[in-house]
């Protein structure tokens, strides 16, 4: 029983309390069917017994110790007794077998919660997302990309979205890769368990990527996917042009921007707002009032943000007769922003035009109710992240 002691410690019997035990294709209470784990079949009382034949709803399997190594032997012998020995009916295959891996987490046999991983997808026993989540952080923190891109690509075919929490543990394991081979076939792998999808994975890959402060590795993956004539959409370039314009690169910004249009790829109002509000923060009017046009031109109104955005940017220039005017073009089909309205006041008053600057203030402070604030510009991010995320 060595392999046991070393595997598997005592799991304690409280842990085994929460749901009723069903099998993942009868429905049924653990007494009332079989479980196969391994090429071994847990029969109605727990008993092991020997190689499984074919049980209904359930496929069999062959065990082959060629297959597989000692330890990973020894690793499903050990929850194959804690199914077997698990008295408690109430509790289902699925969570004896989720507590298993995250204990394994727990104490530090990575490699062994990963391989149960692999094995269970397998066998059709698939695990919920939060368990690859805890095994993705434990291997992060253990600083393993070799184990941490095989865990991945399992999450990846097991069917289950990644969530924010699994991105963001593939920018934490990029910060901690020196090696840019490594990253990229990385990517090469998530392109081939992808392939035929939408690139909503890669997208959200660059995007958390660069949020955490890698815009090379960002677009390193890019250029990559570029070079690879890999699946792109306009969500990508979307992300891309994002990253270099909040890089103050607006020469590559403006280039991505030509080639996605080039390659087929129709700009959206996303598109133009993003270019219209990096163009705005780094001073570059006249891009800003060309990118407005071409918008205007494609059949896209200006929206809050984009108005808000062009008022902004005529003031700084020093241009307040236009930001005068598009902010009065604003209160036509927008209830205008606070900030828009701080904007032209603070404008009026560089200029010298105290009056105006007062009535426009006053008119601000009557219309306090109606003025667009923090939370509708949260709202309106928000509504454009989701845009993403279906995009």
């Amino acid at each position: 029983m060595s392999w046991l002691r070393r595997v598997c410690r005592p799991l304690p019997r409280t842990l085994f309390s929460r749901s009723r035990l069903r099998h993942p294709y009868s429905g049924g209470l653990r007494g009332n069917c079989a479980l196969i784990v391994g090429g071994f079949l847990i029969g109605n009382r727990g008993r092991r017994s020997g190689f499984a034949p074919r049980v209904s709803g359930f496929p069999s399997v062959s065990y082959s110790t060629g297959s597989v190594s000692v330890e990973q032997e020894n690793v499903i012998k050990a929850l194959e007794l804690v199914i077997s020995t698990e008295k408690d009916e109430s509790i289902s295959v699925k969570e004896i077998c989720t507590i298993y891996i995250e204990k394994l987490c727990r104490s530090g046999n990575l490699s062994r919660a990963a391989y149960l991983l692999r094995h269970l997808h397998s066998r059709d026993i698939n695990v919920c997302l939060n368990t690859y989540n805890i095994l993705l952080t434990a291997i992060v923190e253990s600083n393993n990309f070799s184990l941490f891109s095989e865990v991945f690509k399992s999450l990846l075919i097991s069917n289950l979205p990644p969530d924010i929490t699994s991105y963001n543990k593939v920018a934490e394991a990029f910060q901690k890769v020196a090696d840019s081979d490594l990253v990229v076939n990385f990517i090469k792998d998530v392109c081939d368990n992808t392939f035929g999808k939408d690139p909503t994975v890669i997208n959200r890959i660059i995007f958390v990527t660069a949020k955490f402060g890698q815009i090379d590795k960002s677009l390193m993956i890019f250029k990559m996917l570029k070079n690879l004539d890999s699946k792109l959409d306009t969500v990508t370039f979307n992300t891309v042009l994002a990253i270099l314009g909040k890089a103050g690169r607006i020469n590559e910004m403006m280039a991505e921007f030509m080639v996605m249009k080039d390659l087929g790829h129709i700009p959206d109002m996303i598109t133009y707002s993003t270019l219209i509000n990096c163009l705005r923060r780094l001073g570059r009017l006249d891009l800003c009032k060309t990118i407005a046009n071409e918008m205007l031109e494609q059949g896209f109104e200006k929206d809050l943000l984009t108005y808000t955005a062009l008022v902004d940017a005529y003031g700084r220039a020093g241009h307040v007769e236009d930001a005068l005017g598009t902010f009065e073009e604003m209160k036509k089909s927008q209830h205008p922003s606070v900030y828009a309205y701080r904007s032209v006041i603070s404008d009026l008053k560089r200029a010298g035009k105290f009056e105006l600057a007062q009535r426009i203030s006053a008119e601000m402070n009557s219309s306090t109710t109606k003025l667009a604030g923090p939370k509708d510009f949260k709202r309106k991010r928000k509504s454009r992240w989701k845009i993403k995320q279906v995009g």
